[in-house]
């Protein structure tokens, strides 16, 4: 997969904090741009998410090179083995993230951008409703059950999307004018 992230949509993909990834380029475990991480990193955050305990940083960056040359190699290995008593599945592990991303883009391709709907704000197919407004109102503790009673026509799939775009497109800068006439 060549399709590179940024790192807000990277935390989103893997479940990880923004913070986590920046620390993780600030000490060198990625080695790459902010703007141009790659599937192979998503792998590896995923991966180390998994473990369930902190990595010292040369853990880290050993881990994330024994998951891209795994990675490089045809055909891929579906396990491999790190020290002496630990393998990475990391078959499983590209299976999930694979995915998620494409869940993901091919969610982004189902939505709607109208600039006379919401000034143009990205919407959920069909109506009239912000994928931002749901997704924001999920991160900030709104109950599922809630949002569904309101909008019984979105999927647990609409919800896990919308709070996964939120975090990985967030809002930058002054809030948007209204459009004049």
């Amino acid at each position: 997969m060549d399709r590179t992230l940024t790192v807000a949509e990277l935390a989103a993909l893997v479940d990880v904090d923004e913070g986590r990834v920046r620390k993780e380029l600030e000490y060198g475990v990625l080695d790459a741009k902010p703007a141009a991480l790659r599937f192979v990193d998503a792998v590896f955050l995923r991966a180390a998410a998994l473990l369930g305990f902190e990595l010292k940083v040369d853990d880290r960056r050993e881990l994330r090179a024994l998951i891209g040359a795994a990675m490089a190699k045809t055909p891929r290995p579906t396990t491999v083995p790190w020290g002496a008593v630990l393998d990475v599945k990391l078959g499983e592990v590209i299976a999930e993230v694979e995915g998620r991303l494409a869940r993901f883009e091919a969610w982004k391709e189902r939505l709607t951008r109208d600039p006379n709907v919401l000034s143009g704000e990205e919407a959920f197919p069909g109506t009239r409703l912000s994928v931002r407004k749901i997704g924001k109102s999920l991160l900030d503790g709104v109950r599922e059950g809630e949002i569904r009673e309101d909008y019984p026509y979105l999927s647990s799939e609409d919800l896990e999307f919308a709070k996964r775009f939120v975090k990985a497109y967030p809002r930058i800068g002054r809030p948007r004018e209204a459009p004049r006439r």
